[in-house]
């Protein structure tokens, strides 16, 4: 199916040929296997209480610079939602993935919903999700996922919903995009829901999560023992960490806190990937919970 204009077409295939080349000059890496071997206790390994996923949006620099050497030294692994467009340092993230953490699909261009339109000056409207069809949403996050298979070495992967959408088409043509996203991920985070995920219901297309952007390591703790307390599954979307690396952020010296203390925590709170959490629960049988009213499930 033809879907680009012509100026975007070109964009397109500029991209596509400055980017492929890159990624083609170095060596793959080799996908190492999931812990299959995990001793479970109750729903989450090791007789944990609750499990949490740290994710970080749009592949800004200081996410391989900073944040994957810190949680590296806590022996901790998250989930980097790379924005194919953004990427500039390729064999970074080569690195980031072959020290274990996801390298999530954060889509080619990053498209969202141009709702309302004044609040995305920033975003051109050939990529306003409500022009999508169907077929072009498939093709671009097939094709993100083809680029990061040459920096991971193909493993599966989670997608992390751009701006949380969760549908695409306009009018009497919006549907969900869980049809698609479950054709090409293990699970897909969707809105901000600012709730626990339930581990025997979790819907693996639209996972609900909390922003992590302005918080302070107090806010953090109290809703993670909150997760620990109903054996929960607790998602942080995260795009900057210290001031001036995204207009949204969390200050780094509570980012640091909130590490520490998972690492301290770790006997009842585990702290791994989204994939992995997915991955683990579908291996015990967890059937997808039912999905919400696509319109009530709007970001606020």
């Amino acid at each position: 199916m033809t879907f680009a204009s012509p100026p975007l077409r070109a964009r397109l295939t500029s991209f596509l040929v400055s980017f492929g080349a890159t990624l083609l000059a170095t060596p793959i890496m080799a996908a190492p296997s999931v812990g299959d071997s995990v001793s479970m206790r109750g729903v989450w390994p090791a007789g944990a209480a609750c499990a949490v996923s740290l994710t970080y949006d749009d592949g800004r620099a200081i996410h391989h610079q900073l944040v994957a050497p810190l949680l590296e030294a806590h022996g901790l692994h998250a989930t980097f939602y790379l924005s194919i467009q953004q990427v500039r340092d390729p064999d970074e993230w080569r690195k980031v993935a072959a020290r274990g953490h996801e390298l999530g699909n954060h889509s080619l261009f990053h498209p969202c919903r141009r709702e309302p339109a004044e609040k995305f000056g920033w975003l051109a409207e050939d990529y306003d999700l409500a022009n999508y069809s169907p077929q072009r949403f498939h093709d671009e996050l097939e094709l993100a996922n083809r680029f990061i298979d040459l920096l991971d070495g193909g493993r599966p992967r989670t997608y992390g919903n751009n701006c949380t959408n969760l549908t695409i088409g306009r009018g009497d043509r919006e549907q969900p995009m869980d049809p698609i996203l479950e054709q090409l991920f293990v699970a897909a985070r969707g809105t901000v829901t600012r709730k626990p995920v339930d581990p025997m219901r979790p819907v693996f297309t639209r996972l609900g999560h909390y922003s992590g952007d302005g918080k302070t390591f107090e806010q953090l703790r109290a809703e993670i023992e909150q997760a620990r307390e109903r054996g929960g599954w607790i998602i942080y979307m995260f795009h900057g960490v210290g001031q001036g690396t995204h207009s949204l952020f969390i200050d780094d010296q509570e980012h640091r806190k909130l590490i520490e203390w998972l690492d301290r925590e770790r006997a009842s709170i585990w702290t791994a990937p989204v994939v992995e959490i997915a991955r683990h629960l579908k291996a015990r049988g967890v059937r997808t919970g039912t999905r919400r009213n696509d319109a009530a499930s709007r970001p606020n």
